[in-house]
């Protein structure tokens, strides 16, 4: 019997191992999705739900994220715990256009999605994909989704005012697709304090409009100095 338990053992790592082996050799490596996804357009996207487009960007530019998110979605679920030792969680909120995986802030990989309607009745696209090490990454991808073509074309200047890539050795930027509402916020920490950039819609794309401060714990400062959070 127990020979029969130490076998069945040696067997499920095994499957675990191979499982993993397979994740990480399908992936794509995000500094090579980084530098390519800007001049790539994505044909054959048959509609704009936000399943199907990130169905596409993951054929285009595999990751085990966005497998794990659209194999979640298949599954027609709102949430899915992949490691609940680690937290990793896949979350679905089709109401809102919106979807991430991510383990609550380890070391792991992360990524989320979410689309605007545009007033030209295209979408845009946004796939947000980042790492916390070896060494720190994060960037977005922006699309134009065009229901007539069934295409999705980049447009990596997108944020236009906002220096994405101008920034000192030591800064660091994180961005927050919406999940409710339709502003994008950007976090930049860097040597003169973090700071936070908002960009709101004007139906087309999201437009530069403010800059605040945060606090050590990263919420926004009110001018008297004070974080708004603080009692």
């Amino acid at each position: 019997m127990k020979k029969h338990l130490y076998f069945l053992l040696l067997f499920v790592m095994a499957v675990i191992s191979a499982s993993a082996q397979d994740r990480e050799f399908e992936s794509c490596p995000l500094d090579v999705i980084d530098k390519g996804w800007g001049t790539k357009t994505i044909t054959n996207v048959i509609n704009g739900s936000l399943g199907i487009m990130l169905e596409s960007f993951n054929r285009t530019w595999p990751t085990w994220m966005g497998g794990a998110i659209c194999e979640t979605m298949e599954q027609g679920l709102a949430k899915r715990v992949l490691d609940k030792e680690t937290a990793l969680t896949v979350t679905v909120d089709t109401k809102n256009g919106y979807t991430e995986v991510n383990d609550g802030g380890t070391d792991g990989a992360y990524m989320s999605a979410c689309f605007w309607n545009r007033s030209n009745g295209h979408k845009l696209f946004a796939v947000r994909i980042g790492k916390p090490t070896d060494p720190c990454l994060e960037f977005v991808c922006f699309y134009d989704y065009d229901a007539a073509k069934k295409t999705l074309t980049p447009e990596p200047d997108i944020l236009t005012g906002f220096r994405w890539g101008d920034r000192g050795e030591f800064t660091q930027i994180f961005c927050h697709l919406p999940r409710k509402g339709k502003t994008l916020l950007i976090d930049e920490w860097g040597n003169d304090g973090p700071k936070q950039h908002s960009f709101t819609w004007d139906g087309m794309r999201p437009v530069y409009a403010k800059t605040v401060k945060l606090d050590e714990n990263g919420k926004p400062i009110n001018d008297n100095g004070l974080s708004k959070y603080s009692e």
